[in-house]
């Protein structure tokens, strides 16, 4: 369950009073189509959702099945109410296995094949979405570090260090059914806009 905004307009970094119980500790694992009930309540955010569904089908298509994504930034927090504007994209880090076969030379090959589905700067503009990547197969001091970069960043606002919370989606996901939901909250919207 993604449990309401808080005081401060954001996710709370945990739920109930004690911090130290795993169960209630951000980032809270839903499914995808949890997200988009929660957070389709604008044409802006409908569009960064779509965006989104998009970029993991693309990430599914060229192998990345297994793993999940932290979900992050000004789009899980209500910055309508507390800065006045839409969000402009969706934070995201995928933490995934790269697909079999992807180990050795053929990684390089890989890599430049699937090159805009890693590179932040083509992802916001291709899908809204500000994407980074870890790979699961990484030695694991590496993984240690970047898993403790991303919760560091991810769990504190940029501008006020706020202790915040985050949310957690598998790749394997009902993103199939999230899509037709959007789908039909667009189409009640340009009906809306019609009458």
């Amino acid at each position: 369950m993604i449990p309401a905004f808080n005081a401060s307009m954001v996710l709370p970094p945990f739920v109930g009073d004690n911090p130290g119980i795993r169960a209630s500790m951000s980032p809270y694992k839903v499914q995808i189509f949890d997200v988009v009930k929660r957070f389709a309540t604008s044409a802006e955010r409908v569009a960064l959702l779509i965006g989104l569904l998009s970029y993991r089908k693309a990430l599914r298509q060229c192998g990345v099945v297994d793993g999940f994504q932290w979900l992050d930034g000004s789009f899980v927090e209500d910055v309508e109410r507390v800065r006045n504007r839409a969000p402009a994209d969706i934070d995201l880090v995928t933490f995934a296995s790269r697909p079999a076969g992807s180990d050795g030379p053929d990684m390089q090959q890989w890599i430049t094949s699937n090159g805009a589905l890693f590179d932040p700067s083509q992802t916001k503009e291709n899908f809204r979405c500000d994407a980074f990547f870890v790979d699961l197969r990484k030695r694991p001091d590496l993984l240690v570090q970047d898993t403790s970069y991303w919760f560091g960043l991810f769990s504190h606002q940029r501008a006020t260090s706020l202790w915040k919370g985050m949310i957690q989606v598998p790749m394997q996901s009902n993103d199939d059914d999230a899509m037709e939901f959007l789908a039909a909250v667009q189409l009640e919207e340009q009906e809306v806009q019609h009458a």
